[in-house]
């Protein structure tokens, strides 16, 4: 399949450059994003489309219970991974041999954590001041925190560069978690069961993983839990946990805030257009997850040609979300009212303005891998702080000025300040000029 591709291609590249379809690296890499770009879209497409049957059918003020409630249990997420995911990608691409040694350690430490989200979650879900069914759509969905350590076969499988378990995993949860929500709708059920449906999302794309594992000739009972390890992990994991509890913050505060603010029906509104631009947000992760591998071995073979692969990166990320950008600013009206329908029509506005954060976020994703690849998560932490202090702040003074379009605003802004904040700090050396 892959070289009837390079075959129908290869005329679009100049001659001096087409032995680079003939290198392995490159058909490897190619191939795996590939598998994770297509099945990621089909995913996710399938999911946006029944989650808009959702939004229709819930109508803004119950769509935004139930986003609220996701939003919530996003601000504790950090802890069921406590930066150990990112750490374990590293890891697994440069001593494939502690395999099931690393597997063990980190799946034992995102179990922990998961249970402590949970706990934590259901705690803040009481003290603040909720509606009785807003606090029980956060309890049940909070769950989803300790089904999450399975996970760690997916990042296993990113190391390795075999993204097709992922996206057959992904393919067939999204099936299922669709026929549920598509039954759910047709039979006249609440918002409740809607929440233990999106929980149940990691049910069956854990179990994908299982098989896709076992099918790879391993066994999970042979991983080993070793404390040695797990302590060296937290060393290296913890800025990158607190790092992740800023960009966990920063990037669902607004609806919070927003239902706090302003009310449940904002929150229904505000978030049809962040799916519309959501949607898109699965590219960075996929070029990311897929080049890591490259990127890391770049650093091993020198400097320049690290730099190299860096610059295209950068300029790569920094295209993709203004080619997706443009068309969706002359289209937010229709893509509303056909999507959401009349009732969220005050949307448009403010999915014209959050558009633009993917530019911000793409960036800030190149930003974040290059810092993982250079073990420097503290100046990560730093980024990631600063880009939440600063949507915090913003959305106390907007919101209550310009309302929805001012906690857009206000998203944009704080997106952009990761890769600035970054530039910033290195100067000449975020480019890969002489250090």
């Amino acid at each position: 399949m892959l070289e009837k591709i390079f075959a129908k291609i290869e005329w679009l590249v100049p001659k001096k450059y087409r032995w680079i379809l003939d290198h392995s690296g490159f058909k490897r890499y190619f191939s795996n994003t590939g598998w994770m770009f297509g099945g990621q879209m089909f995913s996710l497409l399938v999911a946006f489309f029944v989650g808009a049957w959702v939004a229709r059918y819930l109508g803004p003020e119950n769509y935004g219970v139930l986003n609220y409630a996701v939003a919530f249990v996003g601000l504790f997420a950090f802890m069921a991974d406590l930066g150990a995911g990112a750490i374990l990608n590293r890891e697994l691409v440069k001593f494939p041999e502690k395999r099931d040694k690393l597997m063990g350690t980190v799946f034992r430490m995102k179990l922990s954590g998961g249970a402590l989200a949970l706990i934590l979650t259901t705690v803040a879900a009481f003290i603040i001041k909720i509606s009785p069914l807003t606090r029980l759509l956060i309890i049940v969905f909070a769950f989803s925190s300790i089904l999450q350590a399975i996970n760690v076969i997916s990042i296993y499988f990113q190391a390795k560069v075999e993204a097709r378990n992922n996206v057959r995993a992904a393919v067939v949860a999204t099936f299922i978690s669709s026929i549920l929500k598509i039954g759910a709708i047709l039979s006249g059920l609440g918002v409740i069961w809607i929440i233990v449906i999106y929980m149940l999302d990691m049910i069956w794309q854990g179990c994908g993983f299982i098989y896709a594992y076992h099918r790879s000739n391993l066994k999970i009972r042979n991983w080993r839990f070793d404390a040695g390890l797990m302590k060296e992990i937290w060393y290296s994991s913890w800025p990158l946990m607190l790092s992740s509890a800023a960009s966990y913050i920063y990037i669902r505060i607004d609806q919070v805030m927003i239902g706090s603010m302003m009310g449940n029906v904002e929150v229904g509104l505000y978030a049809a257009a962040v799916k519309l631009v959501e949607v898109w947000y699965f590219i960075p992760g996929i070029i990311c997850s897929s080049l890591f591998p490259a990127i890391v071995n770049a650093r091993k073979t020198g400097l320049e040609i690290y730099r190299r692969r860096l610059k295209n990166f950068y300029l790569l990320m920094a295209i993709i979300p203004l080619v997706i950008a443009l068309p969706i600013v002359f289209l937010a009206h229709p893509l509303i009212f056909w999507l959401f329908g009349v009732k969220y029509l005050a949307s448009v506005a403010v999915l014209r303005i959050y558009i633009w954060s993917s530019l911000g976020l793409f960036l800030g994703t190149a930003v974040s891998q290059r810092l993982m690849v250079e073990d420097r998560v503290r100046l990560m932490f730093g980024a990631n702080v600063a880009a939440m202090l600063t949507n915090v702040g913003l959305n106390i003074f907007f919101i209550p000025w310009f309302g929805l379009t001012g906690a857009a605003w206000a998203t944009l802004i704080s997106y952009l300040v990761v890769p600035l904040s970054v530039l910033v700090v290195e100067r000449g050396r975020f480019f890969g000029s002489r250090e």
